[in-house]
């Protein structure tokens, strides 16, 4: 299953493990063309991937990317697309907007929000690996001066990342930089769009890193796919995981008074933000009651 739901195309030949989503491959147009040769299948129509126009065809015609969650990102940042087949097998991509107003969006409007978007991914992935990439930046900054070249950076965000980017170009999106060229490497960890204080480094760091299965989560529960959570979905999903794991059922009163702890902005229903500080704020109440905070 986790090969199924993060395993992606790429361009090049071969196979490699998926490190930026962290779980899955990626499979070049020989992996492809192997397996649907064995199979004698025409086509892989796959998902689970968006795409800024809702659809993508890769490894000569013979891997298609359908992405039918319009503005999956924010209003205006890609368009949804389905297929219909035809009787002769040749797919048909039909685009679509959610709301008329993300449809009048200018292309470059849709692709700045795309590159905000990624961006924030990125920062969540250096986030979650602050630890490493301190320890990795301080082996080139034995005085603590915090400062380091730029080609100490880029090489220390390559390794430990694992990720083949242009980190010169996107070095002033991510990091500040000295006069002289130096880089102040602390400042990757300065991101507002990382809300909150940090009380507990290493809970905080976990729940980023395992983001993607917890996004997964919340969308299982949230059946009207509305983007947040209500009462009564969230004592759905509370029956579901009792009913599978043997765990004791939440009484109305004891549901009424989680959902009140993980609404922070008290407006009757839970967010993903929400989901995820719920997390934190738990095993930061489990540790304190144990003397560790």
């Amino acid at each position: 299953m986790l090969d199924l739901l993060w395993s992606d195309p790429k361009a090049a030949q071969g196979c490699e493990p998926n490190t930026f989503r962290g779980g899955g491959t990626y499979f070049g147009p020989d992996i492809s063309s192997a397996i649907l040769d064995k199979h004698n299948f025409k086509m892989l129509i796959r998902s689970h991937e968006c795409k800024p126009d809702g659809y993508d065809v890769v490894h000569d015609g013979r891997v298609v990317t359908v992405f039918s969650a319009s503005n999956y990102y924010e209003a205006g940042s890609n368009l949804g697309a389905y297929i219909k087949l035809a009787s002769n097998h040749k797919p048909q991509f039909i685009q679509f907007s959610a709301t008329e107003i993300t449809k009048q969006l200018p292309l470059c409007s849709r692709v700045s929000k795309v590159e905000s978007s990624a961006l924030r991914d990125l920062r969540t992935q250096i986030f979650s690996n602050k630890c490493r990439l301190l320890s990795a930046f301080e082996n080139y900054d034995p005085d603590k001066t915090g400062l380091i070249t730029m080609m100490e950076w880029t090489e220390a965000m390559s390794r430990v990342l694992n990720l083949d980017l242009p980190w010169r170009t996107l070095r002033a999106k991510l990091v500040e930089q000295t006069e002289d060229g130096k880089i102040k490497y602390e400042s990757c960890f300065t991101d507002g769009n990382i809300e909150g204080n940090i009380e507990n480094e290493q809970v905080t760091e976990t729940i980023y890193r395992q983001r993607n299965i917890l996004e997964t989560i919340f969308r299982l529960l949230d059946t009207d796919n509305s983007g947040l959570l209500s009462r009564e979905e969230l004592r759905a999903g509370c029956e579901l995981l009792a009913k599978h794991n043997g765990s004791i059922s939440l009484s109305p009163e004891e549901l009424d008074n989680l959902v009140d702890t993980m609404d922070i902005n008290k407006d009757g229903e839970i967010n993903f933000n929400e989901f995820l500080e719920s997390f934190r704020m738990v095993d930061n109440k489990f540790a304190s009651a144990n003397g560790n905070i």
